[in-house]
């Protein structure tokens, strides 16, 4: 028998339980070092979902199949970086439900982010992910995304840490060069002197 096939729709303040409860499924992504730097326990996560869901320039996609959730994906409009002229579809948050792969369901809440950006009139749609996902990577390969740019996340502390640790290291360096350049110069001996002997003509 044929599987029903996956819808999406734009979720309402009464899809935030159900939202939540797909967040929650993010905790098993990725690798150790990457969910400790985006961490998916917040505790507040209803009422941000709620105020995305309410954000004009946000949408948050909910897909269901067989009437149940079975993914969901956000979307926001925002220039991708300061000194940018144009705009992107950021699409991000992308879950699937855990035992609804491979039914289509990635596809239908990428449709709907095409759908959302042209909408909007914006031209490009932009996916991040962990570096970890290598079947996410190359399913978004497979839809026509390219890399563009490399994205490298750390704690402030971790960066100001290893400043300081390069600046100890440049100064000793400088500490070596300078006591090089003090050291005085041996004394450079005399050439010794080649005796000279008178040759007699004949």
């Amino acid at each position: 028998m044929p599987r029903s096939p996956v819808l999406t729709r734009t979720a309402t303040l009464a899809d935030v339980p159900s939202l939540a409860s797909l967040w929650r499924e993010l905790r098993q992504v990725g690798g150790r070092a990457e969910r400790a730097v985006n961490p998916v326990a917040i505790p507040d996560i209803e009422q941000r979902l709620a105020a995305t869901i309410q954000d004009p320039d946000c949408r948050v996609v909910l897909a269901t199949a067989e009437g149940q959730p079975a993914g969901m994906a956000v979307l926001r409009v925002a220039c991708p970086d300061p000194l940018s002229s144009s705009q992107v579809v950021q699409v991000v948050h992308v879950i699937v439900a855990d035992g609804q792969r491979r039914r289509g369901v990635g596809h239908a809440l990428v449709s709907a982010a095409a759908d959302f950006a042209d909408e909007r009139q914006v031209e490009h749609l932009t996916a991040g992910m962990y570096p970890s996902l290598r079947d996410a990577s190359r399913f978004y390969a497979r839809l026509g995304f390219a890399p563009v740019l490399v994205q490298r996340v750390a704690q402030v502390a971790a960066v100001r840490r290893r400043l300081g640790a390069d600046a100890h290291v440049r100064a000793e360096d400088v500490v070596r060069r300078r006591s090089r350049l003090r050291r005085p110069v041996p004394p450079q001996r005399p050439a010794a002197r080649v005796a000279s002997h008178s040759v007699e003509r004949p």
